[in-house]
C-alpha cells in the first residue's frame, strides 16, 4: 500500500516536473517568436490596408487569423507563466465592471457575426462601482470567451451576464456549444489538458483563468451537458474583510500601473484598427518633418520600421544603444524608438543615457521589446521611457503614438508663441530642463537693460556652448537663443506698458534697446501692434 502511494506521489511529481519542462521551454520560444511575428502582423496589415481585390484579400484575412492564434498562444503562456510565479500582484479597487465587460464583449462581435452566432450581454450594473481588479477581470472575460467561441458552433448562442449575488460580483459566460463530459469536467482547468474532440488549443486559457479566480480570492463553477452547451461562473467577493490591505487601492493610486501586468487582454481578436489621422501632421514646425531615430539590432526590424515611417518622418537609425548614443550627440532628434535587448548598451542603458543627459533629457524614449514581462517594462519605465510597447506590435498604433507626441509638443510650442509668459512648469516634461529654463529666464531678467547682452554672454553665463544653448532651447521653446531673450525683455515691457509710468522711448531702454524705433519694430513683430497701440488697450 504505502508503495503504492509512493508511485503515485513519485508520478504526479514527475508529471509536475514535465509541465514546468513544457512552461519554461513554450515561454522560452514565446520571447523568440514576438520579434519575428512582428515582422508578419505589421505588413500584413498594411497590405490589408492596401490590396483592394477579393480573393487576395480573403487569403491575407486567413493568413492574419492562423498569426493571430499564434499571437495569442504566445501571450496566454506568458500570462500563465507570470500567473504561476506570482507576478500578477492583486489590486482591487471600487470600479464599473460593466465597462471593462462590455469592451472585451466588443473586441468579439466581429467573430460573432462571421459565426452567425446569437450574442448577447446581460446586467443590470451599468451604473455601479463594485470591488474588482481591472487587469484580472480583462484577463478572465477574455479567456473565456476565447474559450466560448472556439467550441460554438455556427448559428449557436453565446451569452454573458454581470450581476451582484450574496456577497459577490457574478460573471457568467454561457453556451450552447458541444459541451463537455461530466467525467472530464474537472481536468478541464488542468494545464494543457484538451478535450478529445479534435479543437485546437493550448489546454492554457482555462487554467489560467482558474488560477486568477483563485488569486482574486473567488471561485469558479462549470455547468455543462454535452451536445447542449457549458456556463463558466467566476464569483469574485465584495467584502473588503477578504482581502490583504496591500491588495486593496484606495481610489487615488495610480489604477494605470496594472496595465504592465498582462501581455495582451484582447489578443485574440482581430479587429480593423482604425488609420490615425495623418493629415496636416507630416510637416511640422514651418515645414520641418519630426526626426524619429530607430535602435534595434534585428537588420530586417529595423529596416521595415524605416520603410514603414518614411512618409511621415525624417529617419535615423542605429543598431546598438551605443551607436544611437554617438548620433545623438551630432543630430537633433525628435523622438527615439530603441529595442530593449541589444548588444554593446541594450535600450535600458541608452534610456537612461538619453534622461540623465542635458542635451537630450526632453526626448521622448519608446521601447520595443519581445520581454513582455511586467520587470521588463517597470524597469524601462523606472529609468524614463515614455512608453513601452510589446512584440509584436500594430505599426499604426505605433505611428499614431509618435505622431500625438509630435502634436502635443507642437502644440505647446504654439501656445509658447502666442504668449508673452514663459512659464517653465508648462514648458517642460522633466526637472533638469525646468530647471534649465529658470536659471535662462534669470541670466536675462539680470541682463534685461544690458544692451550689449548677446547670445554668446547668454552662453557663457549658462556654461554651455553657444550651439548647445541653441539647440536645447529650440528643443524645450521651439524658439532660439535670440529669440527667448526677445521673449522675455518683451514681456517685461508689456508690463511696465500696462503701468503707464514711463514713455515708449523709457521702456526700450530698460528692457535693453539703444533706441526707441528698433524696439518698436521688434515690439510689432513680437506683439503684433505699436507699444503706442499695446499701453492704450
Amino acid at each position: 500500500m504505502q508503495a503504492e502511494i509512493r508511485m503515485e506521489r513519485l508520478d504526479k511529481e514527475k508529471q509536475e516536473e514535465i509541465n514546468q519542462m513544457k512552461i519554461r521551454f513554450y515561454v522560452n520560444i514565446s520571447h523568440e517568436l514576438r520579434t519575428p511575428l512582428t515582422l508578419i502582423i505589421a505588413p500584413l496589415q498594411e497590405l490589408l490596408n492596401r490590396i483592394s481585390g477579393h480573393w487576395e484579400h480573403e487569403q491575407l484575412l486567413y493568413i492574419q487569423r492562423n498569426t493571430s492564434r499564434l499571437l495569442h498562444l504566445v501571450n496566454q503562456l506568458m500570462d500563465f507563466r507570470r500567473a504561476e510565479l506570482g507576478i500578477f500582484e492583486l489590486r482591487v479597487v471600487y470600479s464599473n465592471a460593466y465597462k471593462r465587460v462590455l469592451n472585451s464583449f466588443l473586441n468579439y462581435e466581429s467573430l460573432a457575426k462571421r459565426k452567425d452566432i446569437d450574442y448577447n450581454f446581460y446586467t443590470e450594473l451599468q451604473d455601479e462601482n463594485v470591488l474588482f481588479d481591472e487587469n484580472y477581470l480583462d484577463l478572465i472575460v477574455n479567456n473565456l470567451l476565447s474559450n466560448a467561441f472556439k467550441y460554438t458552433e455556427v448559428g449557436e448562442s453565446i451569452t454573458v451576464k454581470l450581476y451582484i449575488e450574496n456577497d459577490d460580483l457574478v460573471l457568467q459566460v454561457a453556451d450552447t456549444g458541444i459541451g463537455i463530459p461530466a467525467e472530464k469536467q474537472k481536468k478541464v482547468f488542468e494545464r494543457f489538458y484538451q478535450l478529445e474532440n479534435g479543437r485546437e488549443g493550448s489546454g492554457i486559457g482555462l487554467s489560467l483563468v482558474h488560477r486568477l479566480v483563485e488569486l482574486h480570492h473567488g471561485r469558479i463553477a462549470l455547468q455543462s451537458e454535452v451536445g447542449k452547451g457549458s456556463v463558466f461562473s467566476i464569483y469574485l467577493p465584495q467584502n473588503k474583510s477578504v482581502y490583504a490591505q496591500e491588495e486593496l487601492l484606495d481610489g487615488s493610486e495610480d489604477i494605470r500601473k496594472q496595465r504592465v501586468y498582462s501581455t495582451n487582454a484582447h489578443d485574440v481578436y482581430i479587429g480593423d484598427e482604425e488609420k490615425p489621422d495623418e493629415e496636416n501632421v507630416t510637416d511640422v514646425e514651418g515645414g520641418k518633418r519630426g526626426t524619429i531615430l530607430i535602435v534595434e539590432d534585428n537588420k530586417e526590424l529595423r529596416k521595415y520600421l524605416v520603410n514603414s515611417m518614411a512618409d511621415l518622418f525624417n529617419l535615423l537609425e542605429a543598431e546598438n544603444g551605443q551607436k544611437a548614443v554617438e548620433l545623438l550627440k551630432e543630430q537633433e532628434v525628435d523622438l527615439i524608438i530603441t529595442d530593449v535587448m541589444m548588444p554593446v548598451m541594450d535600450g535600458v542603458k541608452l534610456c537612461k543615457w538619453v534622461k540623465q543627459n542635458l542635451r537630450t533629457c526632453h526626448i521622448p524614449v519608446y521601447m520595443l521589446s519581445a520581454k513582455a514581462d511586467v520587470k521588463y517594462q517597470l524597469e524601462g519605465l523606472h529609468v524614463g521611457a515614455d512608453d513601452y510597447i510589446a512584440k509584436p506590435f500594430s505599426l499604426e498604433i505605433l505611428r499614431a503614438k509618435i505622431l500625438n507626441a509630435l502634436r502635443t509638443r507642437y502644440r505647446i510650442f504654439e501656445r509658447y508663441s502666442n504668449t508673452t509668459e514663459v512659464e517653465p512648469e508648462k514648458l517642460t516634461n522633466n526637472t533638469m530642463d525646468e530647471e534649465l529654463l529658470r536659471k535662462a529666464i534669470a541670466i536675462v531678467e539680470k541682463n534685461m537693460d544690458n544692451v550689449e547682452f548677446s547670445t554668446e554672454q547668454f552662453a557663457r553665463e549658462m556654461n554651455m556652448s553657444r550651439s548647445n544653448l541653441h539647440l536645447k532651447l529650440k528643443a524645450i521653446t521651439g524658439k532660439s537663443a535670440i529669440d527667448f531673450i526677445h521673449k522675455i525683455r518683451f514681456n517685461r515691457a508689456c508690463q511696465l506698458l500696462k503701468e503707464g509710468k514711463y514713455s515708449v522711448s523709457e521702456i526700450s531702454f530698460m528692457v535693453g534697446y539703444n533706441t526707441p524705433s528698433y524696439f518698436a519694430a521688434r515690439f510689432k513683430k513680437y506683439i503684433g501692434c505699436l507699444p503706442t497701440e499695446y499701453g492704450k488697450k
